[in-house]
């Protein structure tokens, strides 16, 4: 049976905790200051990023080829056969293409999945993939999983935030701009759509009743569905986090698995202060 190694990028918004664990590489994003640059989760912690931010707007970057190589020939020094990268959309990030491209170094040794998604939208194939691992799966097996998953819509992430000032500033807005347009008292839901961009699922009059209207889709979403993993995320606001989480207690009680934590410090960039974030991945 081939041994098989799966590289996450920090964007997939898995907890450090999780990648110890769980025998997973974690291959961090950097976000750049005009003082210094900080490795994303590994160097810069969740609760001072903020911090930083009132002093400075940072920015993001991909991990470098000779970084994404190094953590792959590591991979193969512990003795894996085969190496799994799954990185968030390539419609948001470089982290995909390039990761690719260092890929075909390798011939058919080191697979790459595109997500489309965000956050632990993207995580949660992560998760998956680990389990697979663990009963056995070939490498084959993993990845076509994956995709059923995301070709049939089955993993979904959505967040809405009290202002889009941090993700046109990081060029991050996507098709979100064009649907709210100039109506800045206009809250969106945001998610990514089948190409992996930004686009607005809903908007209303308010973050508080962007909220409520984000917290009645997923309801509606997972009505009857049994076999699931859910989280709830914020950045930095936990009264959002504690509405949300009391609103959605059964869907949490009946979760295979349930994800809940601030968001990490690359994406909090891209976001700001405020957000909340609801996401599933539903397994059959």
């Amino acid at each position: 049976m081939s041994k098989i190694a799966i590289i996450a990028d920090t964007a997939c918004d898995l907890s450090k905790e999780y990648y110890e664990n769980n025998h997973v590489e974690i291959l961090p994003l950097w976000v750049n200051f005009s003082t210094g640059s900080y490795r994303d989760i590994i160097d810069l912690e969740k609760k001072t990023i903020y911090e930083m931010m009132d002093e400075e707007l940072p920015k993001t970057s991909t991990p470098s080829p000779g970084e994404i190589k190094a953590l792959i020939d590591e991979c193969f020094k512990k003795g894996y056969d085969e190496v799994l990268i799954i990185t968030i959309s390539s419609g948001l990030s470089g982290t995909h293409n390039l990761s690719n491209l260092i890929a075909k170094e390798y011939q058919d040794k080191v697979k790459v999945f595109d997500t489309k998604n965000i956050a632990i939208g993207s995580g949660f194939y992560a998760i998956h993939a680990v389990e697979m691992r663990n009963q056995g799966k070939s490498m084959d097996e993993i990845i076509n999983a994956l995709e059923t998953v995301k070709q049939k819509g089955k993993s979904c992430c959505y967040y809405t935030i009290p202002s889009l000032y941090h993700l046109t500033k990081g060029g991050r807005i996507g098709l979100v701009a064009g649907i709210i347009g100039g109506l800045l008292q206009f809250k969106p839901i945001i998610a990514c759509n089948q190409e992996g961009i930004y686009y607005a699922v809903d908007k209303v009059r308010g973050f508080n009743k962007a909220q409520k209207m984000l917290i009645e889709r997923v309801k509606k979403e997972l009505s009857g569905v049994k076999n699931y993993y859910f989280s709830i995320c914020h950045g930095d606001n936990i009264e959002a986090l504690k509405n949300a989480t009391n609103e959605l207690k059964e869907y949490i009680d009946h979760a295979k698995l349930f994800v809940t934590h601030q968001i990490a410090p690359t994406l909090t960039v891209h976001t700001g202060k405020g957000l909340l974030g609801i996401a599933y991945y539903i397994l059959d």
